[in-house]
């Protein structure tokens, strides 16, 4: 099979969904988002000798957030954000196997821009998340410890496949930020392509680092 095909089908489904978005079009939205993962899975596992199962599982609870956050109201949300947790767990024990033995200062230095993003959005948000808070927070400290471990990893290997990872969930962080500004602080027109370009374009890169990282490891 050709490697490219599963590659092309991903970015076909990412911009149907990104004109299913634009166009409101509830229908091209449904049958595209649950593809987004499906797609990128095939992509991994077709340029993959050796599976990464925590990325592979990251991946599946990163489907099942699709496919809840397709629903409206609460439940369907605080459940997306659940998957989308368990997805970043994942990938944080993922990133932490790959450390080696890591030096406080290095902690400390990778910890800074990522606690700044956290104070700032949660100062922003904090008002208007109402019965939320402890869910969107509990989320916002998991993904602030993966964005941490992933540049820790970076300085101990400053390498463009190390710098892949801390891109892919920087981006990934940038995501979910617009997601949370659009929910509990100020709709934005812009703002779901905006969510969903970024979010399929961190998931990607993740994978790439993955991919890369194994090649290196041979």
């Amino acid at each position: 099979m050709d490697k490219k095909i599963p590659l092309s089908l991903f970015i076909i489904v990412c911009i149907l969904d990104l004109i299913g978005i634009y166009l409101e079009h509830t229908t091209i939205i449904f049958m595209a988002k649950p593809f987004l993962m499906i797609t990128l899975f095939w992509y991994y596992i077709v340029n993959t000798k050796t599976v990464n199962k925590l990325f592979v599982v990251g991946l599946f609870f990163s489907f099942l957030g699709d496919v809840l956050l397709l629903g409206t109201g609460e439940l369907y949300f605080i459940l997306g954000l659940l998957f989308f947790l368990i997805a970043h767990v994942f990938y944080i024990i993922m990133v932490v196997k790959l450390l080696k033995s890591t030096k406080l200062s290095q902690v400390l230095l990778a910890s800074i821009p990522y606690l700044l993003i956290f104070t700032s959005l949660l100062i922003i948000l904090y008002s208007g998340l109402g019965d939320m808070k402890i869910p969107v927070i509990v989320y916002a400290i998991t993904i602030t410890v993966l964005g941490i471990s992933t540049l820790i990893l970076f300085l101990q290997n400053k390498t463009k496949t190390h710098l892949i990872l801390v891109f892919g969930v920087l981006i990934f962080i940038i995501s979910d930020s617009v997601l949370a500004l659009n929910m509990f602080y100020k709709k934005q027109p812009i703002y779901p392509l905006l969510i969903i370009s970024t979010y399929v374009i961190a998931q990607y890169l993740i994978c790439r680092f993955v991919l890369l990282n194994e090649i290196k490891n041979k």
